[in-house]
């Protein structure tokens, strides 16, 4: 049986239990003992005798971990008050909320003081990257990845970066970090060590590695005149493209550039330098032209021991009839493919002995026709052609109708020698 005293005195607890209840703060921070490790949740027996309970989302476990593989029951966790439960007495707690609260004043610290901190990158877009502190996210522009331009993020996904806050604002929930800056800052260092250290170094020293500079560029040069001088007209040599201009390439051939014209790169037309080379390739290129007062010299693609017209001039006569390929159609005529890198020109008047008011009326571009060359000079490279003189109709040869005739004399000597003596 019970006494009055025991009565007063639970009640006493019971209310003191309440007090303390009513007291507990939504976002106030409190600590407990873990009593039990569910699928969905964590329970914690707190201070003022009721449960505590943080579901699985608000524990801000790593990635890729479950609940048992991080905590143990009796583990002592800190959490914040995120709501109460006067109805079943429970308090449910965030420890993401802490960890977060925890973390930016860390970020807010490191900010004020300057301070180096490492991220882990987790995400990227074509403008930058998403990295993570912990329980916090931070965006560093592709501009801020490193002191060189780089134009891929996809990289850095995965790799931990040491960075400075470059800007925070949380009202606007904005956290902005660098990596430029890390790199840039120990760039600097390291130029500062080595100037105090060069300008540290004996005179003695100095003077010798500017003798040595000095000696080699006395070398290079010698090389690379060595190798200007050596150049012949015709001359093949190997050589790398090191920069694409819309006119040209510039051509190292082991020290020294020469310059492919546009109009050098192919016996065919070429639209574009880009269609025919690229940036860093290596090629094989000929010796055009030496201008020795001013050590320049012009280079070629094309093979310019086996000119086209050259060849082309052997086969084909002045009057010859040929087959060739419209490639190209403009208003006063249409251009025919007649070799590789040979062209003629086939102006609009001589395409149909009748008038023709657009080239495209009779040959289009890939039409394979019969022409009759009417104009051919192979040095100005130069040949036009005709259509309308390759399908005429031959004219008759009458001569030896003449030659008859001529013979024969006119028909009043005829008819005179024929009636000679009828008179008599």
């Amino acid at each position: 049986m019970i006494t009055m005293t025991e009565n007063l005195s639970m009640k006493e607890l019971l209310e003191q239990q309440e007090q303390e209840f009513n007291s507990v703060k939504v976002g106030e921070i409190i600590a407990g003992k873990i009593t039990k490790i569910a699928n969905d949740e964590v329970v914690l027996e707190l201070n003022y005798g009721f449960d505590g309970i943080i579901p699985i989302k608000e524990l801000n476990l790593p990635k890729g971990k479950h609940t048992d593989e991080v905590y143990n029951v009796g583990d002592e966790v800190s959490a914040v008050i995120t709501k109460v439960h006067h109805k079943d007495g429970t308090i449910q707690l965030s420890k993401l909320k802490l960890d977060e609260k925890s973390d930016l004043a860390e970020l807010e610290k490191a900010y004020k003081e300057h301070r180096i901190i490492t991220v882990n990158i987790e995400k990227n877009i074509e403008r930058g990257v998403f990295a993570t502190y912990n329980s916090q996210s931070l965006f560093i522009p592709i501009s801020q990845l490193n002191t060189k331009f780089i134009n891929d993020t996809k990289p850095y996904v995965g790799r931990n970066l040491e960075v400075y806050i470059k800007e925070m604002d949380m009202k606007k929930n904005r956290l902005v970090a660098t990596h430029r800056d890390v790199l840039q800052e120990r760039l600097d260092k390291e130029r500062e060590e080595r100037r105090v250290r060069i300008q540290a170094e004996k005179e003695a020293q100095r003077v010798q590695a500017k003798a040595d500079r000095d000696a080699h560029r006395a070398q290079v040069k010698a090389e690379k005149e060595s190798l200007f001088n050596s150049l012949e007209v015709g001359q093949k040599r190997d050589g790398k493209v090191t920069k694409l201009m819309p006119y040209g390439a510039f051509i190292d051939i082991g020290g020294i550039e020469g310059l492919v014209h546009l109009n050098n790169l192919s016996w065919e037309r070429v639209e574009s330098v880009e269609s025919i080379l690229q940036e860093g390739q290596e090629i094989q290129v000929y010796v055009l032209d030496i201008d020795t007062d001013n050590k320049k010299f012009a280079l070629a693609l094309k093979d310019i021991n086996n000119d086209p017209w050259e060849l082309v001039k052997e086969d084909v006569q002045l009057d010859d009839i040929i087959t060739g390929t419209i490639v190209r159609t403009i208003e006063k005529g249409a251009f025919v493919k007649v070799r590789d890198g040979v062209e003629a020109f086939l102006p609009i008047s001589e395409l149909s002995e009748e008038r023709v008011s657009r080239v495209t009326n009779v040959v289009n571009v890939d039409d394979e026709v019969n022409v009759m060359v009417i104009e051919f000079k192979p040095r100005n490279k130069r040949m036009v052609v005709s259509i309308k003189e390759a399908t005429r109709e031959p004219e008759e040869d009458i001569s030896e109708f003449l030659e008859v005739e001529d013979s024969l004399g006119t028909l009043g000597e005829l008819f005179k020698e024929k009636f000679k003596g009828l008179g008599k």
